[in-house]
């Protein structure tokens, strides 16, 4: 049992046979070979029941084979009286049981001793499990990883877990958390003897010049107290005093797997009445390849245990050599580089695969959000799946990282018919916050990516009078776990009123971040004027602020259904314009992060499901709001960025006359606009404008012809005009990009696509089609939806979605709506080589199909 899990964890004991469970077909063999260190996904063949009872169902309901991660809230229809409310997406939520069997034999022939544990990245929420009909541990928060011994709990032959899940306590969160065991299992076994490898931690400095890096690196090996290290293997060496030689062995290796720099440490025998030595070895690396946000360079970390001359385990850590600094006047540098924080704001769930995401999702999405121009992600407002860490190391994001939407203080759960009382992660707060933090910052803080942690978000406590002790306690814990990073906190009371957060609360803060700095009176214009002139020392960055969202087919001038505030599109933009002008001309902002990248789940109003908040669809669709930033963070020189943007109001008839406004976002010098082949002329905007510079009347480059003092450009053009063309310019005049927009004819086929031809027969890669009706000439559909039934051959369909909001049809269905000409299907690979076909049809289309390679893993 994990520690502090026995006031959770119940003394019964669940009275069931082992048997073969309805609606499993298969019972895995758990094998392990003779590596030293073995960790197995033990995410397949699994059962699963929905009931609304703590007691054990037994074999009278029904048990369907699921595969994990599996969130079974996507599993059923949302529905507008569920307790989850508008908060949690109207979906179903109750108490689930997940039932795995294996077989288990002990196959090890050289007289080690093994550890053997199993791991859980994630289970939402308030979990126990039992190991062969005893309970073995118990976990609350659904967003940290936990990990319980079962060494002496499996036996020879068939073996048993069962896990409770208990998502019945609603509305139990402010947005869609899902439900079960959300994120993978493995079940790790290493010799007793082993480096505790989650609490390696790697710490790099770099010389002024960049030409050397130190690596600090702090390792625990646990030794069992119970036999000599000696006796954990039939080989092991002794020297002639017949005391154990033992050593860690640390390597660096290259991105090429080249060993770059090493240390070893030995350790005489006397030591070991330690049951944990903790170690703390350092070494240098010449002429180091940095990380950065341009160039994501990666070295791995080798850690061998040896013991004589067999090594008896071996660990490998991921990072990066970077440095980051903080100024309350110069913002944030990255390597000693001035670096704004364009950043965005994400939940954890997918879409149509709930809180259950494959690691492929997530990857379209983020390279999506990297094209963009965003540098930065906000892991909101929870500890994220492990997989997100891992990518933005990969692709070059640095990442604010967020425990906590809830301390002691409960928030009200207000969307929807609420009529429920609020429930939440503050009835546990107290007894688990400790266990919580510490196994969030420990798992997460070798990723060379974060460069914050936040310890809460919207937290009622800052505005109370106890509200700084509270923050100091969480800050103080963070620091005794990770001092090479601040602590911040997502404060939406800064100014607010009628009450403020308190001067304490920011003061335990590092790094203050605000929430919609530009909510409060005047500040919609002077936005952190009051916070540089009262508290110059403060370093400030917009944790939070509003996106140019929407519904994906929203006119400019469309109201914004079911809001906290009536507005239209073309207001959230000019709003964003402001503040985005603001951070460009005030260098000691760090940066600003949108509500949000990406729709998201909950938070909403029947009969949306969904929240419209994000630049990009719960599809991963692109809407405009996405080219808008795009414009404005890409530099020309890297891309030329022109995107028309013709969305006419609902109902619009051009038979009436009048105009509607065509939006261009680009980053070109100029750009001219031609309706029918006529030209409506060219515009420019320039900021910040530049300024005469060395004498009278001298400037750095040719004066930009602006017409406007916004952040895009528009030209109204009569309804009904036909093809629309604009041309970008560079500063010479040249022509550099152009889109052409014309009216589409009658849809006459479905087109599939999908990034990837290939994928890994694993039993969870994933391809992704992005579906589209199109007319003869290949133009996108958008006004006469269809539905799009889908069918997967040698694979799964796990879901489809259309971007919709008010789409109720469960994900799993088979089919779906267009919405807007557009839908998207997730079918997961098998664990065979083949080829994997997807085929979409629709009422008096010709069908369409895709096919993916589906290759061995170690092929190329």
């Amino acid at each position: 049992m994990m520690e502090g899990a026995e006031q959770f964890c119940p003394l019964f004991t669940v009275k069931s046979r082992i048997s073969t469970v309805k609606g499993c077909t298969k019972m895995e063999k758990l094998i392990f070979d003779n590596k030293v260190r073995n960790r197995i996904f033990m995410g397949f063949d699994w059962s699963f029941a929905l009931t609304y009872s703590e007691d054990f169902p037994g074999e009278d309901v029904t048990w369907r084979s699921v595969q994990i991660p599996h969130d079974w809230s996507v599993d059923y229809p949302v529905c507008e009286d569920a307790p989850s409310c508008g908060s949690g997406g109207y979906a179903r939520t109750g108490i689930g049981w997940y039932r795995k069997q294996f077989e288990f034999e002990k196959t090890d022939k050289t007289g080690r001793t093994d550890r053997i544990s199993l791991q859980f990245e994630g289970v939402y929420m308030n979990c126990t499990v039992w190991v062969n009909h005893e309970c073995a541990g118990a976990h609350i928060y659904g967003y940290t990883p936990f990990e319980i011994d079962v060494t002496n709990r499996l036996e020879p032959g068939t073996n048993e877990i069962l896990v409770r899940v208990n998502n019945s306590h609603q509305p139990g969160s402010r947005w869609y958390t899902g439900s079960g065991i959300t994120r993978d299992v493995y079940v790790l076994r290493t010799d007793r003897n082993h480096i505790e490898a989650e609490t390696t931690q790697i710490k790099t400095g770099i010389s002024n010049d960049y030409q050397q890096a130190k690596l600090e690196i702090r390792s625990v090996v646990h030794i069992d107290t119970n036999t000599k290290l000696g006796s954990s293997r039939a080989d092991a060496i002794t020297d002639a005093g017949e005391k154990t030689v033992y050593s860690l062995v640390n390597t660096v290796l290259d991105a090429e797997n080249k060993e770059i720099a090493s240390v070893i440490e030995s350790i005489d025998e006397s030591t070991f009445v330690l049951a944990d030595l903790k170690l703390l070895n350092s070494l240098e690396i010449s002429m180091p390849r940095i990380w950065s946000i341009e160039n994501p360079y990666i070295y791995t970390l080798r850690q061998d245990l040896v013991c004589g001359d067999a090594v008896v385990d071996s660990v490998t850590t991921s990072f990066g050599v970077r440095r980051t600094e903080f100024d309350c006047n110069k913002g944030f540098l990255l390597n000693g580089k001035k670096t704004v924080l364009k950043g965005v704001c994400i939940h954890h769930d997918g879409g149509c695969v709930g809180a259950a995401v494959p690691p492929g999702i997530w990857e379209r999405r983020l390279g999506k959000l990297k094209k963009m121009g965003a540098n930065a992600l906000r892991l909101s407002h929870n500890p994220s799946d492990p997989v997100i860490l891992k990518l933005a190391d990969e692709m070059g994001f640095v990442v604010v990282a967020e425990a906590f939407d809830e301390w002691e203080i409960m928030k009200y759960k207000k969307f929807g018919s609420n009529t429920y009382e609020s429930r939440g992660y503050s009835e546990w707060f107290t007894g688990v916050w400790r266990d919580d933090l510490t196994s969030f910052i420990v798992r997460d803080r070798n990723h060379h990516s974060v460069i914050m942690w936040s310890i809460g978000n919207e937290i009622i406590e800052q505005v109370t009078e106890d509200g700084a002790g509270v923050a100091a306690r969480l800050a103080g814990l963070v620091h005794s776990l990770d001092e090479t990073r601040p602590v911040t906190a997502a404060c939406d009371q800064e100014k607010a009123e009628p009450y403020s957060a308190t001067e304490a609360f920011l003061n335990q803060l590092d790094v203050v971040g605000v929430n919609y700095v530009d909510r409060w009176r005047d500040r919609t214009v002077t936005c952190f004027d009051e916070e540089k002139r009262e508290h110059p020392q403060w370093k400030l960055f917009g944790s939070e602020d509003t996106a140019v969202g929407g519904r994906r087919n929203d006119g400019y001038m469309t109201v914004e259904k079911n809001a906290w505030f009536e507005t239209t599109k073309l207001s959230r933009l000019l709003k964003v314009e402001r503040l985005w002008k603001y951070i460009m001309s005030h260098s000691f902002v760090m940066g600003s992060f949108m509500w949000t990248g990406i729709d998201y789940l909950g938070e909403c109003f029947w009969p949306e499901k969904s929240a419209s908040a994000g630049v990009m669809d719960t599809c991963g669709f692109e809407k405009d709001g996405y080219f808008f930033y795009k414009s404005i963070w890409t530099k020309l020189e890297k891309e030329p960025v022109l995107h028309v943007s013709m969305n006419c109001e609902k109902g619009s008839d051009s038979s009436t006359g009048g105009s509607h406004p065509v939006i261009v976002f680009t980053n070109c010098f100029t750009v001219e606009l031609f309706v029918g082949g006529v030209s409506y002329g060219t515009k420019a905007y320039e900021y910040p404008p530049q300024g005469m510079t060395k004498g009278w009347a001298h400037f750095d480059r040719p004066i930009c012809p602006i017409t406007t003092d916004d952040l895009h450009l528009t030209w109204d053009v009569p309804f009904g005009c036909g093809e629309v063309t604009a041309i970008g310019r560079d500063i010479s005049g040249k022509e550099i990009v152009r889109e052409t927009i014309a009216p589409a004819g009658e849809a006459t086929e479905i087109k599939l696509s999908a990034g990837k031809g290939r994928v890994l027969a694993d039993g969870r890669s994933v391809i992704q089609i992005e579906i589209s009706l199109c007319d003869k000439e290949g133009r996108l559909v958008t006004g006469a939806d269809k539905d799009i039934r889908v069918t997967v051959s040698n694979g799964e369909l796990l879901g489809m979605d259309n971007g919709d909001p008010d789409c109720h049809l469960m994900y799993r269905e088979g089919h779906r709506p267009t919405y807007g000409g557009l839908a998207y299907a997730v079918a997961r690979a098998p664990k065979y080589a083949g080829t994997i076909k997807v085929a979409a049809s629709a009422d008096g289309l010709p069908d369409a199909t895709f096919e993916a390679e589906c290759y061995n893993c170690g092929e190329s």
